[in-house]
């Protein structure tokens, strides 16, 4: 059973119990804790000065605590993904973006463990690998699908001027190397696979988001 937050806390006599709540919750719903967002930064650090505890902690829950120091976050990974009720599309993307952070991972062109992706090699990396158009037109249905990947924890849209003109890329996230991993890539291939089939594809406008 896991130590509970009232003994930690008085051995740690800078946080307090509502300290390791609070951290334990938002570990939980964002799934991903980057030391690197400053909204984040201390709920990771006080998860990873107390690995063992948290991870006691989310198990109760079904999900398994990894902890990356080198790339500085920390993920809840479900131990029983359930992907039923992610839409195809949401599907397909994050696929996609776990295939072009591999790819710029083997160039060696991360920076801070982040791959930066502009939107034309996003939606050529998405048309070839799916044979599908990704919605860059209007623009607010991409940002849908991206909203749903920035609150799985692994990619978001930024946006940059430069001489008053804007620019949109995508940052592909660190952790999507724990969420999107072996397993769970074999389990939204298949999802995917299913989709795609007649008899799946009526069911995809009953879907709900869910998390990984």
């Amino acid at each position: 059973m896991p130590t509970s937050w009232k003994r930690i806390a008085e051995q740690d006599e800078a946080h307090t119990v509502r300290d390791f709540q609070r951290a334990a919750q938002r570990l939980i719903v964002d799934q991903v804790l980057y030391q690197a967002n400053p909204k984040q930064r201390s709920d990771y650090d006080l998860v990873a000065a107390h690995e063992n505890a948290f991870a006691e902690a989310l198990d109760l829950f079904g999900c398994m605590l990894d902890l990356n120091v080198q790339e500085r976050y920390v993920a809840a990974v479900p131990t029983v993904t359930e992907v039923s009720k992610i839409p195809l599309m949401h599907t397909l993307l994050a696929l996609v973006l776990r295939k072009l952070y591999d790819h710029h991972m083997n160039r060696g062109s991360l920076n801070a463990g982040v791959a930066g992706v502009s939107l034309p090699e996003l939606e050529a990396a998405f048309q070839e690998s799916t044979g599908r158009e990704l919605p860059m037109k209007p623009q607010s249905e991409l940002q849908g699908m991206m909203d749903a990947m920035k609150r799985w924890g692994i990619a978001r849209l930024v946006r940059t001027e430069n001489l008053g003109e804007a620019t949109w890329f995508a940052e592909i996230l660190p952790g999507i190397q724990s969420l999107i991993n072996e397993r769970t890539l074999a389990m939204l291939k298949s999802h995917a696979e299913f989709l795609y089939e007649p008899d799946g594809l009526g069911d995809t406008t009953e879907q709900k988001e869910s998390s990984l």
